[in-house]
């Protein structure tokens, strides 16, 4: 691993689930992932106005890369940030990623910005050590948690943060009704959009 010079005081990581724990299984049309995504904004707007110019993401699928993104448009715009694109390995976009647009962004980021593989290979214990990285190199985490899941990688990197004295800053989904409004509504569209490639799959 290459060494990644950050000043700790002025440096933020984020976490968060990946698209299947979010609302609406991330997707970004839905009124419940946009509320989502300025919810995260305002807290980025927040950092940067408390000093914070350094933000790390693990570019994971979900919050990590909405993040991610976030970060990447203001500097885009010419604000003086850097953002840093802590990877488990290298492979990292090609391996967790089905979408083709986010690994497409996941790609372009990580090209664009500083990026650091914590592993030059995938290993069992390759994304806990990223996010050990992280902690270890921030004083503030941004994030969204959804406690219902129950043990996660969000959930470990949390009380990494927790224990390590990071000052927290969580979207807690779980307390937040409108973060799922009409979710019944989408998952049932969704199911009946499914149920025809399903059948193909089966007689075809």
């Amino acid at each position: 691993m290459e060494k990644c010079f950050i000043s700790r005081e002025r440096t933020c990581c984020f976490t968060g689930h990946r698209n299947r724990d979010l609302p609406f299984i991330g997707d970004r049309g839905t009124f419940g992932m946009r509320t989502l995504v300025s919810s995260l904004a305002l807290q980025i707007e927040e950092a940067v106005k408390d000093g914070y110019d350094t933000f790390i993401s693990g570019m994971a699928e979900g919050v990590d890369l909405i993040c991610a993104e976030l970060v990447y448009q203001r500097i885009a715009y010419g604000e003086p940030l850097r953002l840093v694109c802590a990877r488990p390995f290298p492979q990292q976009c090609d391996h967790d990623y089905k979408d083709p647009r986010n690994k497409y962004v996941c790609s372009l980021i990580a090209d664009a910005c500083m990026t650091v593989d914590v592993s030059p290979s995938y290993f069992r214990g390759c994304y806990a050590a990223r996010n050990r990285f992280m902690i270890e190199r921030s004083s503030r985490l941004i994030g969204a948690i959804k406690r219902k899941v129950g043990p996660s990688g969000t959930s470990q990197t949390v009380s990494l943060a927790e224990k390590s004295g990071l000052d927290i800053h969580l979207v807690e989904l779980d307390k937040l009704k409108y973060y799922y409004l009409g979710s019944r509504r989408f998952m049932r569209r969704r199911a009946s959009e499914e149920k025809p490639d399903q059948r193909s799959k089966e007689y075809g």
